[in-house]
């Protein structure tokens, strides 16, 4: 079994490094290197994981890890200082999207209000890692665009928990929704009221006596320990391992160790975060893009259509400059890496069909390959726009 586990971790990441060296030489995103190689190393493609189970088990983890690290790096006073537009234009730029989407499916396709909904939810949420990753290498994260565009992903960080919780909700699960969604109030209350009592007390306490050790590795060991049984003490209470994991990071960058915790993890983030792209890559069935190509298009204009609406909505809502606007709207007009877990876990509830779930992984596929020249380009598309009004308006 211990060897079966290490043969496929030296499967994933030497096809992965291959891969990425390949996409290096023709200057493709590292992030779409990593879905290449999780379509490469699919059940559907190779059949050298058999057992799809097995992926989704990777894919979990993966999440996990990447929640982490988001919830370590979360940081209020970033926060307080963009906080108009993380509370306006975040919330804004969610409801439409959702709105939106929910309302024209709902017009054109007549599905029930539950899975037009949970559509909205999936078309919400766009793609932080691929979006800030683009801002940071063309150094576009400290302009007008790139703060709101930061604001508005990073309240859809905090937005995928609430999402999350609510999908059983909306799909009936647990008799009434009424009292399904008080108990799961009660329980969030439970793990807030634990969070604060660990974050105050006991996770300060705990790091001051291991930092006596004066062991980079012995404080390494520490933080997976409190990782991990923060994100068991959530499931048993009936939440998910990702939302432990999230607010173990949140705990964590709570504490006088939040920079030594960072550094100790920074090297591990993108590890983690490749290994999240890969297990979700793992999950396509490429013979979607030979049955289904006509709906992949279809729904890849209008995904991208409804998100770059929303997205120049929730800014001009704010007052802000139509430069702004476009830019922002542009910019994330791609479905999440999020969205994905969403995804699986409408497919758990039947709000979601396996045609159409794998239909959905495509086209995130799609937008996410053409999210960093999009967002590269972005500036130059008000300008380029006040070109073609004045030589044809």
């Amino acid at each position: 079994m211990e060897h079966h586990i290490l043969l496929n971790i030296c499967a994933i990441f030497g096809v992965a490094t291959a891969v990425i060296i390949i996409c290096r030489y023709l200057k493709i995103r590292f992030i779409i290197g990593y879905l290449i190689t999780g379509v490469l190393l699919s059940p559907n493609t190779s059949g050298y994981f058999a057992d799809m189970e097995e992926v989704d088990v990777y894919a979990e983890i993966g999440v996990i890890l990447l929640l982490f690290t988001i919830g370590l790096e979360f940081s209020f006073d970033q926060l307080k200082k963009i906080k108009k537009y993380v509370l306006g234009g975040g919330s804004l730029q969610v409801l439409f999207t959702i709105a939106i989407t929910a309302g024209l499916i709902w017009l054109t396709r007549r599905p029930s209000w539950e899975e037009s909904v949970f559509w909205g939810f999936l078309c919400a949420l766009s793609s932080t890692a691929v979006v800030i990753k683009t801002l940071q290498d063309s150094n576009k994260i400290v302009t007008s665009h790139g703060k709101f565009i930061l604001a508005v992903l990073l309240f859809q960080d905090i937005m995928i928990v609430p999402l999350m919780l609510l999908v059983p909700i909306i799909a009936g699960v647990g008799g009434n929704s009424l009292a399904a969604f008080g108990w799961l109030l009660g329980k969030l209350v439970l793990m807030g009221c634990l969070a604060y009592g660990l974050a105050k007390f006991v996770i300060p306490y705990f790091l001051k006596n291991v930092m006596k050790i004066q062991s980079q590795e012995v404080f390494l060991i520490a933080l997976i320990f409190i990782v991990t049984g923060i994100a068991l003490l959530t499931e048993q209470l009936g939440l998910s391992l990702a939302l432990g994991a999230f607010i173990a990071g949140l705990i964590i960058a709570e504490t006088d160790y939040d920079h030594m915790a960072i550094t100790c993890f920074l090297p591990f983030r993108y590890v983690f975060m490749s290994f999240f792209f890969i297990s979700m890559g793992m999950l396509l069935d490429y013979r979607i893009f030979l049955t289904d190509f006509g709906w992949i298009l279809f729904w890849t204009l209008f995904a991208f259509g409804v998100k770059t609406i929303a997205g120049i909505l929730s800014v001009k809502v704010l007052g802000l400059e139509w430069k702004t606007a476009l830019a922002v709207g542009f910019s994330i007009a791609q479905i999440g890496e999020f969205s994905f877990v969403l995804a699986q876990s409408g497919l758990q509830y039947e709000l979601i069909s396996a045609n159409n779930y794998q239909i959905f992984l495509a086209v995130s596929i799609i937008l996410m390959s053409v999210t960093p020249f999009i967002v590269s380009n972005a500036e130059r598309i008000h300008p380029t726009l006040n070109k073609f009004a004045k030589r044809y308006g």
